[in-house]
Formats: structure tokens, sequence, C-alpha cells
């Protein structure tokens, strides 16, 4: 008995029920439950047969078990809410630039800023060619592209010149005005529409465009997402960015 007296007393420092009388209760196990149950099981073995040192090391083991995965579960709590502000300030980085979103098929012309996009070609199409509609509706260019390998096709428009794959499209310069140093007076400023168009085992087919927007602010949703606010008042998650671009 005396030594099931010096164990009890041994463990009296951590009567978490003395130290924390006022503790609410939940459902949950965690680390103060568990001593309670490792003191009361003490309390209450029977002194002929008192549990052995292998058993109470391995409940202790557990207990150290417990307490580490509780820790590892705060800490990515606090890795994520880093990640996410630092999402945030990546993001911020973005104002004032331009993003290529995906499905978006229009952008807002500015002069002297660039408009990107991206389409996914199939392999075997032919007949490519870029259509772009301004924004009543009329079509003021459609570009033969000639043959593009399958796989995504890189444009950017500024207005007047367009650049496919890295090679300037032949354009006919001959409806543009020029200023007086002799300079093509690019299409007005305002919202166009891309289409891509091709001929895919001899049917007709129009292909998704992902068409750059500017980036004019950054909000931190309630559900700590971040939204990408755009140029005309359109808006994209960080998960719709296919490229990041220079307006310029």
């Amino acid at each position: 008995m005396a030594d099931i007296t010096g164990v009890n007393n041994a463990l009296s420092q951590y009567d978490i029920t003395a130290k924390n009388p006022t503790s609410a209760k939940t459902n949950e196990l965690g680390k103060t439950e568990f001593l309670e149950l490792m003191i009361a099981q003490l309390n209450n073995q029977n002194p002929l047969e008192p549990q052995d040192d292998a058993a109470f090391i391995a409940e202790l083991a557990q207990f150290s078990t417990v307490e580490g995965i509780q820790s590892m579960s705060d800490g990515f709590g606090d890795l994520a809410a880093s990640y996410k502000s630092s999402q945030a300030l990546q993001a911020s980085s973005l104002v004032g630039g331009a993003v290529t979103v995906s499905g978006n098929d229009g952008s807002d012309l500015r002069i002297g800023e660039l408009v990107f996009g991206i389409t996914e070609l199939e392999a075997g199409t032919e007949g490519l060619h870029l259509q772009i509609e301004d924004q009543f509706g009329q079509i003021v260019e459609d570009v033969e592209l000639g043959y593009q390998p399958s796989g995504p096709m890189n444009f950017k428009w500024d207005g007047a010149n367009l650049e496919v794959n890295g090679e300037l499209a032949d354009i006919d310069y001959s409806k543009f005005g020029v200023d007086e140093g002799g300079n093509i007076i690019p299409h007005n400023e305002g919202e166009y529409t891309f289409r891509v168009l091709g001929d895919l085992s001899g049917l007709q087919q129009s292909f998704e465009t992902n068409i750059s927007r500017r980036v004019e602010s950054v909000t931190i949703l309630a559900s700590n997402d971040i939204q990408l606010n755009l140029a005309g008042g359109g808006t994209a998650s960080l998960d719709q960015i296919k490229q990041i671009n220079a307006v310029y």
C-alpha cells in the first residue's frame, strides 16, 4: 500500500481537476481528459496486482502521441493561415498587370497595352483563323493563321498588330488610318471578343479562347479565398489563372 500511495503522491502534481475546476467539458478526449482517466485508473487499481511498468510506460507513450497529433494539427492550421497570407501578398502584386483567365473570351483594349490569348488546338486542325469582334458586334479582324501545331497557341494583340506563337500574322494594314508621323492608328479602345475557328475532321470548330484582363484589385473573401477583381467588372479565382502577363 505504501508503494501505491507513493505513486498517487507523485501523480498529484498532474491533478487536472484540482488545477482546473471550472474547465468546460466537451465530447472530445484531449490531453486533460486523458490524464484524468489515467490518474483515476491508478487510484482504483488492485493493490495486489498493480499495473506493471511496461503497461504504464505504454500509456504514457500513448498520451505523448495524442499530444503530438494535437500539436501537429495546430501547426498545420498556422501553416494554412500563413499560406493564405502569402497568397494574398502575391496576388496584390498582380494589381495593374494582366492575367489570362480560363474560359474568358473578351478583353478591354487600351491604346499602348497588349491583349493576350491562349487557345488549345487539337491535332489535325486546318483552316485556322482568328476573329476579333468589337463591342457593337462588328468583326474588325478576321485573320488567317495558317498551319499551327497542336497544343497551346499563344497570341497577343495591340489593336493593330497580331503576333501568333512569336510570329507576326499577315494583317491588312490598308484599312488603318495613319497619324502625321505615318504611324498606324489602331482600332478604338473598348471591349473586344475573340474567337478561334478551324476545321477538324471536315467540320468547322470554335475553340475555347482564354483572354487576358487587367487586374484592378484583390479581395480576401470571408472563406479566406483570394478573388481578383478584373477590368470590366468580372472576377477570377487564382485557380482560373492560366498565365500572368504584363500589359505593356
